[in-house]
């Protein structure tokens, strides 16, 4: 048991996100969130930039100024949905950007369908149509990793995914509306949602092919829900807790006093506004 527990645990720690199709691109996000260890940087040339909170390597200042301040808003608006102000980075984070996919796929060995992928502490993408999006939904698990103390529970991954598509939704929307990157699974979470042991338990593994998945269009309604039904102060109180260690049946209830008692109220209240 315990030998089985540490291989899913590496699992999950090796395969931080699942890539899926989204809204308006052609790259598939997929996270492998390492302790140590980077891929090379940029060719001779590039330009490094350092912010509040990250340092970004591109191809020309400008276009580094621009990325700068595209994550610092995504940080900005992730700390608001999350009211996790008291949080702070031990470091800067690294945003590394590619000037094309060939040289992304070159220097960091990944599959072709990839379109980012996080090492510690660090953002590793390329310039296309899906560069904002990767960059916030890779940022949130690099905060939930360090927030969580680089705790890895596959129990709590689809609050990690559903809010790294949360975000990804709000930057997609140029971080003033939520473009719902799973709007066509909506009749199939009316009618057949994933029951709630499910969604926690059956963790989708990372697929080459990028097939539509309900268990990420669950998961983002989930979370999506919490924040903006139960409000930012609870849905903080309840990342505290997660990561303290408590059971997130009974986090549920601590944090959102009066509105749901436990995992099972927060499923049929959410399946109940979708009607």
């Amino acid at each position: 048991m315990k030998r089985m527990t540490a291989v899913l645990a590496l699992t999950a720690l090796l395969a931080g996100c699942v890539p899926y199709p989204g809204a308006g691109g052609d790259q598939a996000t997929t996270s492998t969130t390492l302790p140590t260890g980077h891929f090379p940087l940029l060719d001779p040339g590039a330009a490094q930039l350092d912010s509040l909170h990250f340092r970004v390597y591109a191809y020309g200042s400008q276009e580094a100024q621009a990325i700068s301040d595209a994550a610092e808003a995504d940080y900005n608006r992730i700390m608001v949905d999350t009211n996790l102000y008291s949080f702070h980075p031990s470091g800067l984070y690294r945003i590394v950007v590619y000037a094309n996919q060939g040289e992304y796929l070159k220097k960091t060995r990944q599959p072709q369908w990839s379109g980012g992928v996080t090492v510690g502490t660090s953002i590793y993408t390329f310039y296309g149509p899906a560069l904002e999006r990767t960059i916030a939904h890779e940022m949130t698990h690099l905060i939930w990793f360090e927030y969580m103390n680089n705790r890895v529970d596959p129990t709590l991954r689809w609050i990690n995914e559903g809010l790294a598509v949360y975000e990804e939704e709000k930057a997609a929307g140029g971080g003033t509306r939520r473009i719902d990157l799973f709007s066509r699974l909506e009749p199939t979470l009316r009618s057949q949602p994933i029951p709630m042991d499910q969604l926690i338990n059956l963790t989708p593994a990372t697929e080459r092919d990028r097939t539509v998945s309900l268990w990420y269009a669950e998961a983002v309604g989930l979370v999506s829900f919490m924040i903006e039904r139960g409000g930012r102060i609870g849905f903080s109180q309840f990342l505290q807790e997660l990561q303290q260690g408590r059971d997130p049946d009974q986090a549920i209830g601590d944090s959102f006093p009066g509105m749901w008692s436990s995992l099972g109220a927060l499923e049929q209240a959410w399946q109940q506004s979708l009607l």
